[in-house]
């Protein structure tokens, strides 16, 4: 399927200077919030749904097209929605026609919190439920130890802040205490302190 509809609110993105974005919509009743990720190739729209613990990754390749729903997370929507597979009642096509017009023209302006896509995407990485953002850590060279969290901080902060940590032997940290999360803030601030 083609994505055209998405266009106005990318190009909005880059005037930003914003690689993140999200938004919500609604179907059958159910609310759904959509992450979208520029940072990557081909760029990612993560679908979750709101108070349920289901979400799932598509890919927006060039020309606006958007990959398909597995089989598996098809089905889990159905359930979930409450709907019957099928050509006259719900298919995968229908539910992104109707999300592709619910798709917002510009930028929303709101900083995203590591946690807010760490809801979604924990299941991805190592040490789940450790989803607050907490810092950063450094190693020295004469350190025995060396950074970790490579992959968390690549699915939950973006390629650009992986490729930086790992370049400076940084790691971020995490939590899985909501009192002790801390505003995300960028590992080049960190460096510089």
């Amino acid at each position: 399927m083609k994505l055209f509809e998405i266009k106005s609110l990318l190009s909005n993105m880059g005037k930003n200077k914003v690689t993140m974005d999200k938004f919500k919509f609604s179907y059958n009743e159910v609310q759904f919030e959509v992450l979208i990720f520029t940072d990557r190739t081909p760029f990612q729209l993560l679908f979750g749904v709101l108070e349920k613990n289901f979400s799932f990754i598509l890919e927006l390749k060039q020309g606006y097209q958007l990959s398909n729903l597995s089989d598996e997370d098809f089905f889990t929507l159905c359930r979930i929605l409450n709907l019957k597979p099928g050509k006259g009642s719900f298919t995968s096509h229908k539910f992104l026609k109707h999300f592709s017009t619910c798709i917002p023209l510009e930028y929303s302006g709101k900083k995203i919190q590591p946690h807010e896509v760490a809801w979604y995407k924990a299941k991805y990485v190592p040490e789940s439920e450790k989803i607050y953002f907490y810092g950063w850590k450094t190693y020295g060279p004469d350190s025995p130890h060396s950074a970790k969290n490579f992959e968390k901080t690549k699915e939950f902060l973006g390629e650009s802040v992986y490729q930086f940590c790992k370049k400076n032997n940084i790691s971020s940290r995490w939590t899985n205490e909501p009192g002790k999360r801390k505003d995300y803030y960028s590992p080049n601030l960190y460096l510089k302190k």
